[in-house]
């Protein structure tokens, strides 16, 4: 009977070491945090019930005591935004399953009584434990594939965070933008509403025509409709804000410097700008972990092909009266299903992930010359406005203003020059919002982060401006 004493040792030892482990919802989270801070110089944090929020409320509280600038929100949205809590979850699922993958099955009792027919009698009792013993030998591929599976995990939450970041700037200098451009709108249609005036009274001692004075308030009706687009987009990407810092109440009305930044004196650092995005790039490292994970599972479907579980345990039977007691094996026989589908899978699992890493590759490196090309000519398209198109709207104005003194030209020219000078201003902050889009999603590229759409999300926010100030310009077209 050595051998049931010795198995009774060993299942005892099991059971203790099994019952030890236990599951840490925060695993994973602290190299998650170091990859975003050192990414992007944000903090983040998980509200799980602990002293750290409340230092996290209170450097909430601090932030909106003061204007908030782009770094700010994205800090904000990094400490307070619900969705990014319950993305942080996942790093709970995968350590689970990490820890799942280590626990051995359950043993498994199975008991039978049989009465003799007929005429009844003693019943015979049969009494049977079991378990797999194969997950002794199968358990260490097992945490592999999770610890893989774990690390994956990491690198998508690191990545949704760095992502999620990026939608907090985006719709930050949008709303920047959008209050910009709703000073100049209301300076147009104050400038619209002085011409309109001169054109009354011009109109009213008979010194212009009908029509010119229809043209006149057509100017300024189509200069209020878009000034009302204008404020409609104000209080939509104030809301979109709040929506992604998560703040609601009295935490909404945090304040702006109301202006976007000037473009700085130094252009982004583009040299070798695909070398350095591949190098930093935490989708490529995502795919390089599904790679990993794809090829540990293969080696877990190999190993299991053909005998996945195996039972071996001891029996007990009483018959007569008299026990027997032995050693009970089972095993699966691989005649029909030897592990084919099952192999063929992972493998096929594992070629996709390799031909995916191959085609991010490349696509990172055509994103970093795209958005490259696009900082660049955003760039210089704002730079034209300022230097170029302002200054000269603005010696127009002068020289307007010089012939309207000698009695050369009247109001309502002196006017329209004021106007087309506002509009070049609004243009001038189009153009500068564009460029901040475009610098923005070049940073996150550099960061680590692939962008997705290359752009598609700057066109869609100045949509709504670009058709407000051609609806301006043209009100002769509705």
């Amino acid at each position: 009977m050595l051998w049931l004493s010795n198995a009774t040792v060993l299942f005892c030892s099991l059971v203790f070491l099994s019952g030890c482990t236990t599951v840490s919802l925060n695993a994973g989270f602290p190299e998650v945090g170091a990859l975003v801070e050192e990414r992007s110089g944000l903090q983040v944090f998980w509200n799980n019930g602990t002293d750290l929020d409340k230092q996290a409320a209170e450097k909430l509280g601090w932030l909106l005591e003061n204007k908030l600038t782009v770094d700010d929100a994205a800090q904000i949205a990094l400490l307070n935004n619900r969705e990014l809590q319950a993305i942080y979850s996942e790093l709970g699922v995968a350590q689970a399953d990490l820890v799942q993958a280590g626990l051995l099955s359950n043993p498994i009792f199975d008991a039978s009584i049989k009465w003799p027919m007929p005429g009844g009698g003693r019943p015979d009792l049969e009494l049977a434990a079991v378990m797999n013993f194969l997950d002794i030998f199968y358990l260490p591929l097992r945490r592999r594939v999770a610890t893989a599976r774990f690390e994956e995990a990491k690198t998508r939450v690191g990545g949704l965070v760095l992502d999620f970041a990026l939608r907090v700037r985006t719709a930050f200098y949008g709303h920047q933008a959008n209050e910009q451009m709703l000073e100049l709108r209301q300076t147009i249609v104050q400038a619209l509403t002085g011409s309109f005036d001169v054109a009354r009274r011009l109109h009213e001692a008979g010194n212009i025509t009908d029509l010119d004075f229809a043209r006149e308030r057509a100017l300024l009706e189509a200069g209020k409709l878009a000034l009302r687009s204008v404020e409609v987009a104000v209080r939509q990407s104030r809301e979109d804000l709040n929506l992604l810092m998560g703040l609601w109440g009295k935490q909404t009305e945090w304040q702006t410097d109301q202006r976007l930044p000037e473009i700085p004196q130094q252009p982004i650092q583009t040299e070798d700008i695909e070398h350095v995005a591949l190098n930093r790039s935490v989708d490529l490292l995502h795919a390089r972990q599904r790679l990993v994970s794809a090829g540990e599972q293969l080696g877990l479907n190999k190993a299991t092909a053909l005998i996945a579980e195996s039972h071996l345990g001891a029996l007990g039977e009483r018959t007569d009266g008299a026990w027997e007691v032995g050693p009970v094996l089972e095993f699966p026989i691989p005649l029909f299903d030897q592990g084919q589908a099952r192999t063929g899978r992972a493998a096929a699992e594992l070629r996709r992930a390799q031909q995916e890493y191959y085609s991010l590759a490349v696509k990172i490196r055509a994103t970093a010359r795209a958005l490259r090309d696009r900082v660049q000519g955003t760039r210089d398209r704002a730079l034209y406005y300022r230097d170029i198109l302002l200054p000269l709207h603005e010696r127009i104005v002068h020289e307007t203003q010089l012939h309207y003194n000698a009695m050369q030209l009247g109001p309502i020219q002196l006017l329209r020059a004021r106007e087309q000078q506002i509009e070049t201003g609004a243009a001038y902050v189009e153009a500068l919002r564009d460029y901040w889009l475009a610098r923005t999603e070049l940073a996150q590229l550099l960061s680590g982060r692939l962008v997705v759409g290359n752009g598609a999300r700057a066109v869609a926010a100045g949509g709504a401006l670009t058709a407000a100030r051609t609806q301006a310009r043209n009100p002769e077209s509705h």
